[in-house]
């Protein structure tokens, strides 16, 4: 009686895989899949094979292989068998495992001089594709080996390695290796497992010692004489690539003013908070410091998740704008936004993680400043028919560069006459205390006073931003004819000098006492 060791070693390699860009996880599978021996020559091998039948008689079939007593088909002969093949179905990736075949070994009493299985080949060949699609079956083929190692457990021999107190010892099944496989489908790597039904635990160390495997080897035992039969299951698993998403938070310092990175000595890094947060799968990291040049990297990041970097923009700057790093399947340059000029709230920007990672994500800064203006009109006031001109002067009153400043008067064309305005042409940096002008000419009418409206901007104004109207930009002054809006003034009238007015007090207290006096003595002066 022979105890058995069986090995199940991965040597198999994938045959053909679908490989293409990268795209979304298949969620559902419809499947096949078969299992069979391999018979081609040199693929099943025996131990103590002699010449004809000394050694018994042995048996490779596509579903059976045996050996042990001849002829084929008597009792006192061993085999094992595969069988609950071709099964079909649908797989859930990541989801619940279905069957996919049953191997049994039915262990029997055989002479010692028959020859003893050492190892045979399993094809396995597994047909693929989304379920519910029109896509033809994708194929994987997979061989897998498994080894016998047969070790004498006769009481005579000594004692029995497993001490389950069972006579004959019972048997040693040990599996090395796994049976699962990666594949690729349309970009994406999944893995097919294949196990068996019941749960594999550690054996003991001198179980796994008798057979040759390493400590903690996994497999289970079994009793002589009974079939014993193992079912197998498959599922199909995805677990994204873990890749890196990184960029630059910098303050847009080129001149005049652009839409890229020109490293850090243009445009310097800006140290500040990035946050990471992805969906399918979920996943978040952050909130990161940045480096000194502004640089950020998210590492593990899966790849194929949809993902939102954010950053807020330090207190006194704004958004310049933001620059979509890598994205997508296709992993080019996504897409530039300037619309977000000016912001000073939360930045987004949104990347589908390509397979290999994401790189380029900018987020493009500048300083705020703040523009004002003040407008004066000359003569003020002016009487019917006097020419009048008005101007705005608009000064940049930050400590920072304004960006694309103006000066205007926006009511210039309801003036009398809808005079045009000569103002000095849009700059594009104005240096901190820098001023501009605006003029504009009219005739004062016969009736009514005028007013004028002067405003400013930039870009990066902190008070009103491009708008004229808004904030602190406006100034509005209002030209009047002479005797209208103005404050009158009293005309004096004649009094008494400054000598009399200090005498008025004396007089008046020397006739309050005369008056006293003619009381008491009840007559007259």
């Amino acid at each position: 009686m022979r105890g058995l060791k069986k090995c199940m070693g991965a040597i198999g390699i994938l045959l053909m895989a679908a490989v293409g860009s990268a795209s979304a996880e298949i969620v559902n599978w419809e499947y096949s899949v078969q299992s069979q021996f391999n018979t081609s020559s040199g693929a099943t091998q025996f131990i103590g094979v002699g010449p004809g039948t000394a050694d018994g008689c042995e048996s490779v079939a596509s579903s059976l292989i045996s050996w042990g007593a001849c002829p084929v088909g008597s009792a006192n002969r061993s085999s094992i068998g595969v069988s609950d093949t071709p099964q079909s179905g649908t797989l859930a990736t990541n989801g619940a495992a279905e069957v996919a075949n049953t191997y049994t070994h039915f262990n029997r009493v055989i002479s010692s001089v028959n020859a003893k299985l050492s190892s045979a080949v399993i094809s396995i060949t597994l047909a693929l594709k989304p379920a519910g699609s029109s896509d033809p079956f994708s194929y994987f083929s997979f061989e897998s080996q498994i080894k016998f190692f047969e070790t004498l457990n006769s009481t005579a021999d000594g004692p029995c390695v497993v001490a389950d107190g069972a006579l004959p010892c019972s048997d040693i099944w040990v599996v090395e290796n796994s049976l699962n496989r990666n594949f690729v489908y349309e970009g994406l790597e999944y893995v097919v497992n294949f196990f068996p039904g019941a749960v594999l635990s550690p054996l003991p160390d001198e179980v796994c010692a008798a057979v040759s495997a390493p400590t903690n080897c996994l497999g289970f035992t079994t009793a002589e004489q009974i079939n014993d039969a193992m079912r197998f299951y498959m599922n199909v698993t995805y677990a994204p690539p873990l890749v890196t998403v990184a960029g630059r938070v910098y303050v847009e310092g080129s001149s005049p003013a652009n839409t890229q990175d020109d490293g850090n000595t243009v445009d310097p890094g800006s140290v500040t908070q990035v946050s990471l947060t992805c969906t399918d799968p979920t996943y978040s990291a952050g909130p990161i410091t940045t480096g000194a040049d502004g640089s950020y990297s998210f590492s593990e990041v899966p790849a194929g998740a949809n993902c939102s970097l954010t950053t807020t923009p330090p207190s006194g700057y704004q958004a310049a704008y933001t620059q979509q790093g890598t994205t997508g399947e296709s992993g080019t340059p996504g897409t530039l936004n300037t619309g977000v000029a000016g912001s000073t709230g939360v930045q987004t920007i949104a990347i589908s993680v390509p397979m290999n990672g994401s790189t380029g994500s900018l987020f493009a800064l500048r300083p705020m400043t703040d523009m004002t203006s003040a407008t004066v009109c000359t003569p003020n006031p002016a009487a019917a028919g006097t020419a009048v001109s008005c101007t705005t002067t608009c000064t940049n009153a930050g400590s920072s560069t304004a960006l694309n400043a103006f000066c205007s008067i926006p009511n210039a064309s309801g003036l009398p006459g809808a005079p045009v305005p000569a103002c000095s042409a849009g700059v594009s940096d104005l240096t901190s205390g820098g001023t501009i002008t605006c003029t504009v000419n009219f005739t004062m009418p016969q009736s009514g006073s005028i007013s004028v409206t002067g405003g400013t901007g930039a870009d990066n104004d902190s008070n009103g931003g491009s708008v004229p109207s808004a904030g602190n930009n406006p100034s509005i002054t209002a030209v009047t004819r002479p005797g209208e809006g103005q404050v009158s003034t009293p005309t004096p009238v004649p009094g008494l000098g400054g000598f009399a007015l200090l005498l008025l007090p004396v007089l008046m207290g020397l006739g309050a006492f005369r008056q006293h006096r003619r009381r008491s003595d009840g007559g007259t002066d």
